[in-house]
């Protein structure tokens, strides 16, 4: 079977970080798999791709209607068994151009919890059900976002949860990995370490924890916090830790392949976010790190039983979090049975082998 995922880029993020993490399952199954691009630069994860048998493909160009003429010549010289659309942008002609050029087992994700607002939100109903009419198969990553499909944009679809690679050897070291990585990074064994893992954007939300530092820092906290991943926002995010004077507490990594040893290292996982669709982020976190404070927002609080599998708090609540991680830094609360619980909640539902089986089912319908 020869299937092909539609991206606007190839970065590190969490589609793509499921595609990579999937290749095996994929190679099981007989299945080769191109990754197209449909931005000017394919991205910054195109090699590695390439290193786990992808094929990658650019049609980017500046402007709509190049865009549009390149993907009509890519997909009359290419034929493919499913074409699987990740973006957004410019979603219903994608679809148009597909059925022009032969294509009609068309796979739509939707990956995250949007909105949108006035002319806009309509637009975007109205193109998903034009794509359904003509029979786009619809797949959410979760029900949160199956949920925000039928309620803003009367879109139905189907759920596939998210998944990610499990490695329980590397948990069973978790000592030894956490030692040799605060000694790679210079953290002292006595700092209290917050990690975030993803894109520098606004929806991510990394100011509420620079501005948390110095809240912690008062309140006599020892603390680092590890910024892993980058992005068009990284520039200000770099200023604004300057501004702070916390160049001394914020490690930048940017990009990183031992993700999974970060989290080992660390105290506590954090994401303010101010919506989410299912991350891949915080699944990892839940499994490697095991105690997740995230915001009370939409992808976050429906993943995260508050005091059950992590500990959901609204970022209006800024002394609630300082509180809350003085008392876990103190051993005030001990989040043994919430590691355990938020471990076994993601070995039960988002282990790549079993959810990306049936995404190749969903294929086959």
């Amino acid at each position: 079977m020869k299937v092909i995922h539609i991206l606007n880029a190839i970065e590190y993020s969490g589609a793509e970080i499921m595609l990579y993490q999937a290749a095996g399952v994929f190679k099981e199954n007989k299945i080769d798999t191109t990754l197209l691009a449909c931005y000017p630069n394919p991205g910054k994860f195109e090699q590695p791709m390439r290193e786990v048998g992808y094929h990658v493909d650019s049609v980017g160009a500046e402007g709509a209607f190049t865009l549009f003429a390149n993907l009509f010549k890519y997909f009359k010289k290419n034929k493919f068994d499913v074409v699987h659309i990740h973006s957004e942008n410019y979603y219903v002609w994608k679809v148009i151009i597909l059925k022009l050029t032969g294509h009609n087992n068309i796979v739509r994700t939707f990956h995250n919890n949007w909105e949108f607002t006035g002319w806009l939100r309509y637009k975007r109903a109205l193109h998903r059900n034009i794509a359904t009419w003509l029979g786009v198969k619809n797949h959410s990553i979760g029900t949160a976002v199956q949920l925000n499909e039928e309620q803003v944009f009367f879109n139905k679809s189907i759920v596939i949860n998210n998944w990610i690679k499990l490695n329980p050897d590397l948990l069973s070291r978790r000592e030894t990995v956490s030692k040799l990585k605060r000694e790679e990074l210079g953290i002292a064994p006595d700092t209290f370490v917050m990690i975030s893992v993803g894109g520098c954007s606004y929806i991510k939300n990394h100011g509420f924890i620079f501005d948390l530092i110095p809240l912690l820092n008062q309140a006599g906290l020892k603390v680092c916090y590890l910024h892993v991943g980058t992005g068009d926002d990284e520039p200000a995010e770099k200023t604004l830790s300057k501004k702070l004077g916390l160049d001394a507490q914020v490690i930048f990594t940017g990009n990183r392949k031992d993700v999974p040893e970060l989290l080992l290292l660390a105290d506590i996982y954090m994401m303010p976010s101010l919506f989410e669709g299912l991350s891949i982020a915080l699944l990892e976190a839940m499994y490697y790190n095991g105690l997740a404070l995230v915001n009370n927002a939409p992808g976050l609080a429906n993943v995260i039983v508050d005091k059950k599998t992590g500990y959901v708090i609204d970022i209006d609540q800024p002394q609630n979090y300082v509180k809350f991680i003085q008392d876990v830094a103190g051993g005030a609360i001990n989040a043994t049975n919430i590691k355990a619980a938020a471990k076994a909640f993601v070995e039960d539902n988002y282990v790549v082998e079993k959810n990306a089986a049936k995404l190749i089912e969903f294929y086959k319908q």
